[in-house]
């Protein structure tokens, strides 16, 4: 590990928008595939790596806070995480991993947090699918304004799971804290339909963000590389109970049964999260490695994005983007994660102010 240090924009080959003003540091270097970012209420932070280790980064350095066993294969292994809402009264800190023990699958497990350590206190959402090659497994975590968990599932590369309501996979779902389908979920109440699925028709789910003045849910989601096409990856406006087409549609379908995306890329863009900042929707971009800024217009039910900016470049490949508690943009580059070129001190977290 490094301590957090300035950097400087020509050192690393840093390539910024015009106009953005961006001043980037690096907090923490030498990670093993950092997913996710939690904030603490000081300022420090949890960092998930997909072999299975979560670190806490607290002065520019990382010590281990817990180590979990998961099957770390392809995109599978340790990835979202998301702090209770409430915390520290409520002493805990929510995980998504792959695990191969009693058969394959990914779950949801929530450790509490015992001073310097995170412990696992138990499993509160299990059966999400999963498959050997490790491809298509969603992973991410928040709480939404509600107080509620939201979970991103992928389908397992098997694409009718998407289109099938008794299926964890290729869904957004919404639980309580304690993993209960969460009140006013759209299928509760529907015979045969998991109670837990908030919107269906996902084909790999990787980021949520609400927009901070009208509480609305945006998505991002990986489009097809190979199989019913190419490219086409996606941003979405998530609505209750919305079916969101694959793989009976790909990019803007137009068709009136199933949603189209707010905003996609034809040649492709896989993106990892995305997070609201400064009036603007940040994707971070795995094989498109940058971090675009999409200036959007309209409001609620009528959005549209009316420019995308290059905001950041030159770090390979970018995970996850979140606003810290100091009003700035943290990034995480994910070069060694088996489809990148891994360069000195990755895999790194970086701060953009």
């Amino acid at each position: 590990m490094v301590s957090r240090r300035r950097v400087l924009v020509g050192l690393l080959g840093l390539s910024l928008a015009r106009g953005q003003g961006l001043r980037v540091e690096e907090v923490v270097g030498g990670l093993e595939v950092p997913w996710a970012l939690a904030f603490l209420p000081d300022g420090s932070f949890l960092v998930s790596e997909r072999p299975g280790r979560i670190q806490w980064v607290r002065g520019g350095r990382a010590s281990l806070y817990a180590k979990l066993p998961v099957y770390h294969r392809g995109e599978s292994g340790l990835l979202g995480l998301a702090l209770h809402p409430q915390f520290p009264q409520e002493p805990y800190l929510f995980a998504y991993r792959t695990v191969e023990e009693g058969g394959l699958r990914n779950q949801v497990v929530r450790l509490r947090h015992q001073g310097e350590r995170g412990v696992l206190d138990r499993v509160i959402l299990d059966g999400i699918p999963a498959r050997a090659h490790g491809l298509h497994s969603g992973g991410r975590l928040a709480f939404g304004p509600d107080g509620m968990l939201y979970v991103t599932t992928g389908e397992a590369y098997e694409r009718e799971l998407a289109q099938d309501l008794s299926s964890l996979g290729g869904k957004i779902l919404r639980i309580t804290p304690e993993g209960r389908p969460a009140p006013g979920n759209p299928f509760l109440d529907r015979p045969g339909a998991r109670p837990e699925i908030y919107s269906y028709g996902h084909r790999n789910p990787q980021g949520l963000a609400w927009h901070p003045r009208t509480g609305e849910l945006f998505a991002s989601e990986h489009g097809p590389s190979g199989e019913l096409g190419f490219g086409h990856d996606e941003v979405n406006v998530i609505l209750a109970g919305g079916n969101y087409g694959w793989p009976r549609v790909v990019g803007e379908g137009k068709d009136p049964r199933y949603r189209d995306p707010l905003h996609f890329w034809p040649e492709g863009f896989p993106p990892g999260n995305l997070a609201f900042w400064r009036e603007a929707l940040y994707v971070a971009g795995l094989r498109g490695q940058a971090l675009l800024r999409l200036v959007l217009a309209g409001g609620r039910g009528s959005w549209r994005v009316v420019r995308v900016e290059t905001a950041l470049s030159g770090f390979g490949r970018l995970r996850e983007v979140q606003v810290g508690p100091d009003g700035a943009l943290y990034v995480t580059t994910s070069n060694r994660d088996g489809r990148g070129q891994a360069r000195p001190q990755d895999d790194r977290v970086l701060r953009l102010g």
